[in-house]
């Protein structure tokens, strides 16, 4: 989409499949935990711990963000569904590992405490845009998640950014219009100041409209927008930021 001519001064970025692959980190957080407690690793192992994370995510309705019981347990049920994940594995193949499925749990989240692998092309745009290093933008990320792994893996991207904000030690996630608020609030912006760019309509997008925020939402696979949540622009790839910003 063309600049509507708005300048901005914020640039507020969503973390996880806009600027760093969750995929991938999940990938290698099994593989370092089979690795540590001695679970042969095979192709099948990958593809159904892949599956049951994806599924045990649904179950515990940690997609429903719009919910009140989902907006204030979100943490909780964070922290306590992926002992599904293990326990679904052992259910429905030959697998048996060392740990109860809630202490395999606990150590995959503890393996995933790591740099985070970067989506294609988002240390370029962060370069480009950041205060920091010669860009005219304010940077910052808003990232529904636990604090110890989404502070970790920040890390690599860490130096582009003013402030960022996580919902774990905010206390509340988005869509919430309170989070969006808090971060104004911080950030002493107003809101026409603003650009919230991610991937999810249900969770960014939401949360920007909601808030009287523009929006921009990262659409890499290119699929239609089937909810009536409707962002000031849409994008497939970081790179276009440059013909907004």
């Amino acid at each position: 989409m063309k600049n509507t001519g708005k300048r901005y001064k914020h640039v507020i970025f969503d973390v996880d499949h806009t600027l760093i692959n969750y995929l991938a980190d999940e990938k290698s957080a099994f593989l370092r935990l089979y690795t540590e407690t001695g679970v042969e690793i095979t192709e099948e192992l990958l593809a159904l711990s892949r599956r049951f994370s994806e599924q045990a995510w649904i179950d515990a309705g940690l997609y429903d963000v719009h919910t009140e019981y989902i907006q204030r347990e979100y943490h909780a049920l964070y922290r306590s569904h992926v002992k599904e994940i293990f326990a679904g594995i052992e259910k429905c193949s030959p697998v048996r590992f060392p740990l109860s499925a809630e202490k395999m749990g606990e150590r995959f989240l503890q393996c995933l405490e790591n740099d985070g692998a970067l989506m294609s092309g988002a240390e370029e745009i962060l370069a480009y845009l950041s205060k920091n290093t010669g860009g005219r933008y304010l940077l910052s990320v808003a990232t529904n998640g636990l604090y110890s792994i989404q502070s970790k893996r920040l890390a690599p991207i860490e130096k582009y950014f003013q402030h960022r904000f996580i919902s774990e030690e905010m206390g509340e996630i988005k869509p919430l219009p309170s989070f969006f608020e808090h971060v104004l609030q911080v950030l002493g912006a107003k809101k026409d100041e603003c650009l919230v760019v991610g991937d999810s309509l249900s969770s960014d997008i939401a949360g920007a409209l909601a808030s009287g925020i523009d929006s921009c939402w990262l659409n890499a696979r290119g699929v239609e927008n089937t909810t009536g949540f409707v962002p000031t622009y849409a994008i497939r790839a970081l790179s276009e930021l440059k013909g907004i910003l």
